[in-house]
């Protein structure tokens, strides 16, 4: 249930290493509608050349979130697009214009890629011939200093390409720099962020980075902003917006049971990739030390849920 005043939505930011099908179902079940969840990002290699392993791993059955994908080669993009085009359980595919770590980087993808405007249109070319919903992921600029020229660009070219929703981490990129020096020497710049709004009205512009606490929520909220993409805070504390009493969740439990059996019907399941999302649930409750102690010696899916059964977490 929302407890703020106008209807709110938010999105789980794709991250490699969290964001796996666990973490986004536990995150659909809680949320229900209200949470669009990515996958981690998924080079578009993967879709040609092992579509039935890769999709078997990052998504259920009943999914429902969108995948992220990331690529450099306008041909392979389309190839890409083409299969998934014919999976029936992908229905939003997101493009990755804003990772910068070095791994990527070396295959000119994510952030290295918009270094090329004219490659990137390309690319984009062959992603809009996905049927269903798109978007773009990017980042306010590239290189240390504010570059309003940079997004500006990039923002009329998506308009130009038809992509209405684009999801944009509000601090600049640096491609010299490692994935965490990104989320620490660049400076969040929502004011930018703001600016573009008001020049490119008819995109759907969804700030994401370094919201995670109720006084920036507050202050975006004030800023007519309803859409919110929030990574690593729901990452590590999936409960934390209704701590800091933006949400009411009825039942928990309930939830958590559903998100159990859900899992049970995955092709691979990874039983500590399962306690990882579940250990999400647990931040700052008195008997987290006991609980995650608990759930550590489990070693099946039957007995994980006969523990949520039994055991009273949330009263």
């Amino acid at each position: 249930m929302k407890k703020t005043g106008i209807r709110m939505k938010y999105y789980l930011a794709p991250m490699m290493g969290y964001t796996d099908c666990y973490l986004r179902n536990l995150a659909e079940n809680l949320y229900g509608n209200d949470i669009q969840t990515f996958s981690e990002m998924i080079v578009d290699k993967a879709i040609i050349y092992n579509e039935s392993k890769t999709i078997g791993k990052h998504f259920l059955d009943n999914n429902k979130s969108a995948i992220q994908i990331a690529g450099s080669e306008p041909q392979e993009i389309k190839q890409a697009i083409k299969i998934l085009n014919n999976i029936d359980i992908i229905n939003h595919v997101n493009f990755n214009l804003g990772c910068p770590s070095s791994r990527v980087q070396e295959n000119k993808l994510g952030l290295a890629l918009t270094k090329e405007p004219e490659l990137v249109a390309d690319c984009l070319e062959a992603l809009v011939k996905f049927k269903k919903e798109i978007s773009v992921k990017c980042r306010l600029g590239l290189g240390l200093e504010e570059d309003k020229k940079y997004i500006d660009n990039y923002l009329s070219l998506f308009t130009k390409m038809g992509i209405k929703t684009v999801f944009v981490h509000c601090r600049n990129g640096i491609l010299d720099l490692g994935t965490k020096q990104n989320r620490i020497i660049p400076k969040i710049n929502y004011n930018l962020f703001l600016e573009c709004q008001k020049n490119h009205p008819d995109l759907n512009l969804i700030p994401n980075g370094e919201i995670n606490n109720i006084e920036t929520i507050n202050y975006l909220i004030k800023q007519k902003i309803s859409n919110l993409m929030i990574g690593r805070q729901f990452s590590k504390d999936i409960l934390f917006i209704e701590k800091i009493g933006l949400y009411d969740l009825k039942n928990k439990k309930i939830s958590v049971l559903k998100f159990l059996s859900d899992i049970k019907l995955h092709k691979f399941p990874n039983i500590n990739l399962i306690k990882k999302s579940i250990f999400t649930l647990l931040n700052n409750l008195t008997s987290s030390k006991s609980l995650r102690k608990d759930i550590s010696n489990i070693q099946n899916l039957e007995l994980l849920s006969s523990y949520f059964e039994e055991t009273e977490i949330w009263t």
